[in-house]
């Protein structure tokens, strides 16, 4: 009877052993900042242009350098400001009109870039017919987008769709400018995706001054309503260059991720990032595990591409950018630990650990 239970005991382990290492089911995001895949108008023609250079080198090059990272995660998300039309002439009076070929949709598949944002202050550049003749090509190409440009016009865009990956449904909801007036829109999207089923709602603000090393005051205050509303992830860009990261209530604000690939505009700190999420999955919910960021640099005319730093000053340096300098109640920003390390562990959710 002895050997009997013995015997039983011994086969049970390897089954529990299995079981106990069986990995937690996980989905990772990844931000990008300011995808302009193409040229201001005028320099479209000029030899380092991109148009140029992405005749000679073919689709694949602008996210060469860093396309492994992007294909291991499950969701790249980018901000696209440039306008993919046949356009030849610019609707508005600016010094900078961002267009693309049509055809330079297909850099975003070459890239694994699976969803953008296109609202933005370049989205109408060349009027609203070749903006709307862009979502054509992004629909063709079976690239989701989201943005939402004018609503209260009859040929605005309100577009807020919801992606299934690992059966975790994923809002997106973009405003370009966001003002005060603003805030019941967005809390209206946010809701409305929620009753549509999405567990996590990214919410992608094109917002701030161009070219400030920390974002404005007001932006704290604006962040905190949106996550109150509802958003999992502020997603910022516009300035051009990296601004700090909070957290609030344990989710994360990106006031400005940067650069990323950008024709026309080599002047501009070039520091930018891969910005990662991950969340563990269970009983179907997806909670927040990890914050970590791939450090890159972007490059300018005749190259385009960003690529990932290796020398630890540089990282450093880079980490540190993302430190926000003011003290906000209730908010958070990175640690010393992500500084040295690059990542930030969220033990249960809300709290940040290491």
């Amino acid at each position: 009877m002895l050997i009997c239970l013995l015997l039983c005991l011994l086969l049970a382990l390897p089954a529990q052993a299995e079981e106990a290492t069986v990995p937690q089911e996980t989905i990772t995001l990844s931000f990008i900042g300011d995808c302009s895949i193409g040229d201001s108008i005028q320099y479209r023609d000029y030899k380092t242009s991109y148009h140029s250079t992405l005749k000679e080198k073919g689709y694949d090059w602008p996210f060469s350098l860093v396309k492994e990272v992007l294909e291991a995660d499950d969701l790249t998300i980018a901000n696209l400001e440039v306008v993919f039309s046949t356009r030849k002439k610019p609707a508005q009076q600016k010094t900078i009109n961002l267009i693309g070929d049509p055809d330079f949709v297909n850099v975003l598949h070459a890239g694994s870039i699976d969803v953008v944002n296109t609202a933005n202050n370049h989205a109408w550049d060349f009027g609203a017919a070749a903006y709307h003749e862009m979502m054509g090509y992004l629909d063709q190409a079976g690239v989701p987008h989201f943005g939402t440009i004018y609503p209260h016009l009859e040929d605005g865009t309100d577009i807020y769709p919801i992606v299934e990956i690992k059966g975790v449904k994923i809002g997106f909801v973009g405003f370009s400018y966001p003002q005060e007036t603003d805030k019941k829109r967005i809390s209206k999207r946010i809701a409305t995706l929620r009753e549509q089923g999405a567990q996590l709602v990214v919410l992608s603000l094109h917002w701030g001054r161009e070219e400030q090393p920390q974002p404005e005051s007001g932006a704290s205050i604006f962040a905190k309503y949106c996550i109150d509303a509802g958003a999992d992830v502020v997603f910022g860009q516009h300035p051009h260059v990296l601004q700090s990261v909070q957290f609030y209530k344990g989710k994360p604000i990106f006031y400005s991720v940067g650069n990323f690939t950008f024709g026309t505009m080599d002047y501009v700190d070039p520091d930018t990032g891969i910005f990662q999420l991950t969340y563990r999955i269970v009983d179907g919910e997806a909670t927040l595990s990890r914050f970590s960021v791939v450090p890159c640099r972007t490059q300018g005319s005749g190259d385009f591409r960003p690529y990932i730093l290796t020398d630890p000053d540089e990282i450093t340096r880079m980490r540190k950018k993302l430190v926000h300098k003011r003290t906000v109640k209730d908010m958070t920003t990175v640690t010393d630990f992500f500084i040295e390390n690059g990542y930030m562990d969220f033990p249960d959710g809300m709290a940040v650990g290491k």
